[in-house]
């Protein structure tokens, strides 16, 4: 399988996740040199000037920033990481993927209108 060669929006995952009733995190894990070096912009961090907002970053990027963390725990069961595997696949899937981010896009657009 060719790997997905696209940065998908956070806010996007967070989406899909969201539709299978998975809870999860996006982020910078609280470390946003660490965000920085994972999605290699150490040099565009470096560049950054005083006072810039992350939002303010995202759109000179034009790309959402973090990271995806699920944590599984003590009340954490076998649906629960069947589901994870499960969007794991949809994301995987091209046709499954674009279909929901149609679905996404489209719910964007509602909200905000």
């Amino acid at each position: 399988m060719k790997p997905l060669e696209q940065v998908l929006p956070l806010s996007f995952i967070e989406y899909a996740a969201s539709r299978r009733n998975i809870s999860l995190r996006t982020g910078c894990a609280c470390n946003p040199g660490g965000g920085a070096a994972l999605l290699s912009m150490r040099d565009k961090m470096e560049a950054l000037h005083p006072g810039v907002t992350l939002r303010q970053y995202e759109q000179e990027l034009q790309q959402e920033l973090g990271v995806v963390r699920i944590s599984l725990g003590l009340a954490s069961n076998f649906d629960d990481i069947l589901r994870v595997i499960e969007l794991a696949t949809m994301l995987a899937c091209r046709k499954a993927r674009e279909d929901m981010m149609e679905e996404w896009k489209s719910a964007r657009r509602i909200d905000t209108n």
